[in-house]
This record gives C-alpha cells, structure tokens and sequence, in this order.
C-alpha cells in the first residue's frame, strides 16, 4: 500500500479537552421551570443563564440550565435572593467535602470549577457513544450554552473539523484505539483525537467538507422532532441523513487518497501506517507525548 511521503500526517492545532465541572451539589443547576421561575421576577439575570449539555441533554433532548455567573456579575445578584441562598449552598457543599481541593473552591460559590467557553460556538462530543452506532453524534453548541463534563468539547473550532470527525475514518480509528465502558465507545481526547493521523489539506478541500457539514446538519433539522439518539440508531437512521453521512465519508477519504477504501480493515492499515510516520516525526522532534500528549502547534 503506497503512502503519499510529499505530506506527513498531522495532528490537530486545535485542543480537544473536558467540559467544565460544576462541583457545586447541584446548586448551580436548573430544572426548566426552575429557570422560568428566576426569570418571572428578575428578568434581567437571563444573562447569567444558560443551557447545560451534558450527554442526556445532547442526545436525548433533555431540558436542563445553569447559572453562569462570573465575578463582574456579583453586583447583578447582589438583590436576588434566591441566586444568593443557591451560592450559599454551594459553599456549604464544597467545604463539606472531604477533598481539600475542594475546599477552595469555596472562595468563589458562584462559579463552576471551570469557566470555559467559546466565543461563538463549540463542538460537543459525548464521552460515552453505544457500539451499535455507526458515527459518534457530534454538533455545534453557540454561546449561550455550556458543555459538562466529561464530554469532551472543542472550542471555537473551523467547521470542517466536524466533518472530519464525524466521519468512517475517524469512527475506524475510534474503534480501534477508544476504551470502553461496558461494550460502549469511551471516546478521549489522548487515545482518539490526539493520535488521530490527518493530511494537510488545501483551503479547497476545507471548504469541500464545510459544504458537508451543512449538509448534515441540514438533514437533521429536517428530522427536528427527533433526538440525536434516535436519528443515529442504526435501525432507524433516515435515509437522507445516512447519505449526506455517505457523502461525507468519501469526501474525508479523498483528503488521504485519490482511491476509494474497500473495507475498513484497510482503512485502519492505512491509518496505522500514517501514524508511524507521525510518531517518527515527532521522535525528531523530541516531543513525542509531551504533557501527556503529542505537543501541538500554537
């Protein structure tokens, strides 16, 4: 099997890492009508709150908020009382625990361990995906909105990376390297994204599988009353959803070679192959696995 040598592999310039952990006793969180209630008399807070995905929320379409409150929004709450008796018990809750870690996060109740965020949109990925799927469901969150951990989460990234994961390659290699809970798919930034061997591509073939992501993503707006986890059981996949899938597949596969893959057990020969070159070059470099993963490009 001959490999292209004029383009070494790459790995991806752009971090995949956990959603934020909230560590608050479920202080912080909000039940839909919980939100409707904080809003019916303090309608001027709705900035400090946003919709929470989590894995049930993403794929089976379950409601739930938080309260995002970062230091300058202090003054905001200083007259709602029931935001104040939420962060209080956040703080009860973080100085009950019995690790110490925790404890200082009772300094700041009324923030999330984490405070990240994207600018205008993030991609989520479910930590844990059933085997019987054909592709992990992946998508766009805007800004309003806050990925929890441990699904993982990529922030303000180019659209074509989603067409990249989201693809027969990817799940190739995902079934090979990912862990598992139970039978399930385990996905993890350091065994599925970072050793993930990608091509450089042109700004053509880029645009190329944008035009792919919309593609797929327009095929689920036009199934909207379904969840993600019923658009990607297997048995039940619309058709015109499966084939913008297809399309896709192909797509990915021409940014590697000209030459159709036949079965996905060459599929992965290829990828390893790739991914020697890609754990040479870094050996070159001295930064093979460097923090605990390859070193990315800045």
């Amino acid at each position: 099997m001959i490999i292209n040598r004029k383009s070494t592999p790459i790995s991806f310039d752009i971090d995949m890492e956990y959603g934020n952990m909230a560590i608050d006793g479920g202080h912080l969180l909000l039940s839909p009508l919980e939100k409707l209630d904080l809003l019916n008399k303090y309608l001027d807070i709705e900035i400090l709150i946003k919709r929470v995905f989590g894995a049930q929320e993403f794929l089976n379409g379950v409601e739930r908020f938080c309260l995002w409150i970062k230091d300058e929004h202090l003054e905001m709450i200083a007259n709602v009382p029931e935001v104040l008796a939420r962060i209080e018990l956040v703080r009860l809750s973080r100085l009950s625990s019995t690790d110490t870690g925790t404890h200082g996060l009772a300094k700041k109740p009324h923030q999330f361990r984490e405070m990240k965020e994207s600018n205008s949109s993030a991609l989520i990925i479910p930590t844990v995906s059933s085997e019987r799927r054909l592709y992990i469901p992946i998508s766009f969150v805007n800004n309003d909105s806050v990925i929890i951990a441990p699904n993982q989460a990529i922030y303000d990234p180019e659209p074509y990376l989603f067409s990249i994961l989201t693809s027969r390659m990817h799940m190739t290699w995902v079934r090979a390297v990912a862990g598992r809970l139970k039978t399930d798919y385990r996905y993890s930034s350091q065994l599925c994204y970072n050793t993930f061997p990608f091509p450089p591509i042109s700004e053509t073939q880029k645009q190329e599988l944008e035009g792919h992501v919309y593609a797929i993503l327009g095929e689920r707006e036009a199934h909207s009353e379904k969840t993600l986890a019923q658009l990607y059981d297997p048995d039940k996949m619309p058709a015109g959803l499966r084939e913008a899938h297809r399309q896709n597949d192909l797509a990915v596969e021409r940014c590697y070679r000209s030459r159709p893959f036949e079965s996905d057990e060459e599929r992965l020969e290829y990828l390893f192959k790739l991914y020697e070159q890609m754990v040479a070059r870094e050996q070159e470099k001295g930064t093979l696995f460097e923090g605990g993963g390859k070193k990315k490009k800045k």
